[in-house]
C-alpha cells in the first residue's frame, strides 16, 4: 500500500529484501523521485527484475516490488536512489528493453 505522509513525500510498502521495507516517492518542483532502498540491488536488475538476491528474504515478494517500483519509475520519469550502487539515475528505454542509466 501507500501512504500520504505530505503533500510532497508518500511512502510505499516495498518488502521483499527485508519485511516491512518502504520506498519513498517524492514530488517537488514539478520533478519525481523514488528512493528505493534495497528494492534493487545492483543496476542489472533494471533490466532483470526477476534476478534474485541471495539475501532477499522474501525472493517473490522482492522481484514483486522490483517491477512494481521499475515500471513507475520509468511510467513517471522519476529520479531512482539505490542504495548498493551508484545511488542516482533513471530507467531508460533501448530498443524495447529497460536499462539503469546512472547520473
Amino acid at each position: 500500500g501507500e501512504q500520504a505522509l505530505t503533500s510532497e513525500i508518500t511512502a510505499i510498502s516495498t518488502p521483499g529484501h527485508t519485511p516491512g521495507s518502504m520506498s519513498l516517492a517524492i514530488v517537488s518542483g514539478g520533478e519525481r523521485a523514488l528512493i528505493i532502498g534495497d528494492v534493487t540491488t545492483n543496476p542489472a536488475q533494471v533490466s532483470e527484475p526477476d534476478w534474485e538476491f541471495a539475501f532477499d528474504m522474501d525472493p517473490k515478494l522482492a522481484v514483486q516490488s522490483r517491477k512494481q517500483m521499475i515500471d513507475r519509475a520509468e511510467a513517471d520519469n522519476a529520479y531512482l536512489i539505490a542504495c548498493h550502487y551508484h545511488s542516482f539515475g533513471r530507467v531508460v528505454r533501448l530498443e524495447g528493453r529497460r536499462y539503469w542509466q546512472g547520473i
